[in-house]
């Protein structure tokens, strides 16, 4: 029996190349950032705030002029989103984790440039023998055709 390598030809590689639209990305991470906050449904939890810890992850499209230690504008601050969810936090008691995770998805998705956003908000002090609960939220930007 003879060995089909179509899929290996150069023929097929450079064929296939012509079709596909190829995307840059980056991606842009807080991990582990823990904050103090008012959230939960039980009334105790409405009177004293609790330890929340919070991972995200944004995939953004690359800028086509590629990167530059001088242009900062091109980039995805993780700084400023670090200050607008603290902004969040300020504005009183969430109920949900799910909730919370929602809010820091759609302000991620505030800059065009997002592709989609994965947010993980979890309590670390409701439990003792777990680490932690929580919730995961991703959100897509779907393209317009």
């Amino acid at each position: 029996m003879a060995t089909d390598n179509t899929l290996l030809s150069k023929d097929w590689v450079l064929e296939t190349r012509i079709k596909e639209e190829l995307v840059s990305t980056y991606q842009v991470n807080i991990k582990n950032l823990m904050l103090e906050m008012s959230i939960g449904v039980h009334p105790h939890e409405k009177k004293q705030k609790q330890r929340v810890i919070i991972n995200l992850e944004m995939s953004l499209e690359y800028p086509q002029s590629g990167f530059s230690d001088a242009i900062y504008r091109k980039v995805a601050c993780y700084e400023t989103l670090i200050n607008e969810i603290k902004t969040i936090i300020a504005q009183g008691h969430i109920i949900l984790v799910e909730t919370f995770a929602e809010k820091i998805a759609d302000l991620s998705l505030l800059d065009k440039r997002v592709l989609d956003v994965r947010v993980n908000v979890e309590k670390i002090d409701v439990f003792d023998d777990c680490d932690s609960v929580g919730a995961t939220i991703k959100k897509i930007r779907r393209k317009k055709i």
